[in-house]
């Protein structure tokens, strides 16, 4: 068939890579390519979304190595795991999400698939969407991870947008984005991140979740909680509160949860999807759903990241030493964003820099311009996303003073600039 297509079409003719499908390149992994292709000693990369410690290294975590070796010393086989994945993983990830207690009192209403990260979740939730009511709309915040319009879309789900967030006054009041929301029908689904907002870090407090999940349960909404750095804002516990809010208040919700930041497995593609259901029948019915989904896309997901976090979450001193490794990235972040805070209020005191404060997590929204983060780049070799994401744990004791600098040089400079050519 391929020859005589090939015929037909003339011997010069491709098969592949005709088709105009290619669409916008990904900014940040347009700006690691470039990164990586600076030769200077002195480059700072502030774009790519993966934790760096005080060393500037992605370390693996001590827990995991040990996981690891057991998992090397104790493996018998090699078979595939099934559609559905590793459901021991799976309990042991809902418990930490939801806390032992809710997630017992659920666990008859809980349908949950092992996924490839929390991309591989956040696909098989949204196409469940659309293949029980095609006609509903996903509602996303205005800012968002810059994945989530591009996988509902490949979903084939209808979008609608609610307010979060504004460039120049910050994160947009709770009874704006309420009022936004007014105009979602019922049954509509609303994507909401459990803590640590990408890119902005500018979170929901414990009132306005109660509140949201009373608006959503009073107008029928359905929410899907994206769960991707948990225990990265304020631990555990406080990062968790949003989700087992809603949990508790609504009859249904979505959960698309990853371990790629808090067990520091980003390429072993380790996530999970789960689905609480009204009631056990529907969560019989859900699990099926998942498998066919799951089969539809990989048949199986990977094996080796999902033994490791049910390892460290089963064993007490694996878990043990896990916590402490990961508390002490989020006191780190939250030691970045006092530094930070304090320097750039003094270096550039013309911009508002509260949000760091306010914020959790790995990722702010620096107030710069365009032409100013392309001055940072090309001058002092300082890489931050197009639209000022700045990924805070590349910050530690040694560049963060450079950095500040930096970025005050460079305001300074663009605004004399600026000056001059209206002078003119």
């Amino acid at each position: 068939m391929l020859l005589h297509n090939a015929q037909q079409l003339g011997s010069d003719e491709p098969l592949l890579g005709t088709a105009d499908v290619r669409g916008e390149e990904d900014p940040i992994f347009a700006l690691l390519q470039t990164y990586r292709q600076d030769e200077r000693d002195n480059k700072v990369d502030l774009g790519i979304g993966v934790y760096r410690d005080s060393l500037n290294q992605s370390p693996v975590f001590r827990a995991v190595k040990a996981a690891e070796q057991w998992r090397v010393d104790t493996e018998a086989d090699k078979a595939y795991i099934g559609p559905l994945g590793d459901q021991e993983f799976c309990s042991a990830v809902t418990e930490l999400a939801l806390g032992k207690s809710l997630a017992d009192s659920l666990r008859s209403r809980l349908a949950c698939a092992q996924t490839p990260g929390g991309v591989g979740a956040l696909r098989l939730a949204f196409e469940l969407l659309v293949q029980t009511n095609p006609d509903l709309c996903l509602w996303l915040s205005d800012t968002t991870w810059q994945v989530h319009r591009p996988i509902a879309e490949a979903a084939g789900a209808k979008q609608g947008t609610y307010v979060y967030y504004d460039a120049q006054a910050g994160r947009q009041g709770f009874a704006t984005m309420l009022e936004s929301l007014q105009a979602a029908k019922p049954g509509d689904a609303i994507l909401l991140q459990a803590s640590c907002h990408n890119p902005t870090g500018l979170d929901l407090s414990a009132d306005e979740w109660h509140s949201l999940a009373a608006f959503c349960k009073q107008r029928q909404l359905l929410p899907i909680i994206d769960m991707a750095y948990h225990g990265l804002g304020n631990g555990l516990e406080q990062d968790a509160e949003g989700l087992r809010i809603m949990a508790q208040a609504m009859p249904e919700l979505l959960l698309c949860y990853t371990c790629s930041k808090n067990f520091g497995l980003y390429r072993d593609r380790t996530g999970m999807v789960a689905a609480l259901a009204q009631n056990e029948s529907l969560q019989k019915i859900l699990m099926q759903q998942w498998m066919q989904l799951a089969t539809r896309h990989y048949f199986t997901p990977p094996a080796h990241g999902a033994m490791l976090v049910r390892r460290i979450l089963q064993d007490a001193d694996l878990r043990g030493i896990w916590q402490q490794e990961l508390d002490s990235i989020y006191i780190r972040l939250q030691w970045v964003r006092e530094q930070l805070c304090s320097a750039l209020r003094q270096a550039v005191p013309q911009k508002n820099w509260q949000f760091l404060h306010d914020g959790q997590g790995m990722f702010a929204l620096f107030p710069l311009t365009l032409a100013e983060i392309k001055h940072l780049q090309k001058i002092y070799g300082v890489y931050i996303v197009s639209n000022g994401r700045v990924n805070l744990s590349g910050f530690n004791e040694a560049n963060l003073p450079t950095i500040v600098a930096s970025i005050a040089a460079t305001v300074e400079t663009l605004e004399a600039s600026d000056y001059q050519e209206l002078a003119c």
